[in-house]
């Protein structure tokens, strides 16, 4: 693998989530309902989400990104602490790939940073929206307009 570090991404629901966790997948990716839906129970505040994120977490994953829909996400990161970013201000006009977005944009701003978890969060947070305030997939120009406002 010429000294390359492969990365696995679990973007699933359910039962497929949960048994990929054990593998120590670095990245699973649910939303805020897939994780209410896991832990049968509501959520209603960020320390919630959080609580719940960090627990998948412990049990194996590296990092745990919680999409929050139109209010951002959450990352219960692998050096055991919780970030938190907003979504900038846009229209939304199709979701249909925002969170693969989400994902692309984390990974990307994992690896040009060196490894920082803050502003690979924020590269997700980019990404993502910046695809929901499109009718398709967005290009690196939107993106990087939305990171100077996050």
């Amino acid at each position: 693998m010429n000294g390359k570090q492969v990365r696995v991404v679990v973007d699933a629901e359910g039962s497929l989530l949960t048994s990929a966790i054990p593998f120590h997948p670095f990245l699973i990716k649910p939303n805020k309902e897939e994780l209410e839906e896991l832990f049968k129970q509501e959520l209603h505040s960020d320390e919630e989400v959080a609580a719940c994120a960090e627990k998948l977490r412990q049990q194996g994953a590296h990092n745990v990104l919680v999409s929050l829909g139109g209010d951002g996400a959450l990352l219960a990161g692998e050096d055991g602490k919780i970030y938190r970013c907003r979504s900038p201000k846009g229209t939304l006009v199709n979701s249909v790939g925002a969170g693969d977005s989400m994902v692309a944009g984390f990974l990307a701003g994992y690896e040009r940073s060196g490894g920082d978890l803050s502003e690979a969060l924020r590269y997700g947070i980019a990404g993502g929206s910046a695809t929901a305030f499109k009718d398709w997939l967005a290009e690196r120009e939107e993106i990087e307009a939305l990171l100077a406002e996050i």
